[in-house]
């Protein structure tokens, strides 16, 4: 390594970052479970929508 190298503010690794389990990253990439995150998503911000109305 040269000297600028060393002395680069650019962070290029991360060693103490948590690192997701399997069962995370298959949950992340999962179409339904992806798809129930979306509607209850939508359900929340429509009855936070709906509240709002009210007076």
């Amino acid at each position: 390594m040269t000297e600028i190298q060393k002395k680069s503010p650019v962070i290029t690794e991360y060693p103490d970052a948590p690192v997701p389990t399997k069962w995370t990253k298959a949950n992340r990439q999962n179409p339904i479970t992806q798809g129930y995150k979306f509607i209850m998503m939508c359900i929340n911000i429509m009855m936070m929508v709906i509240k709002g109305h009210d007076h």
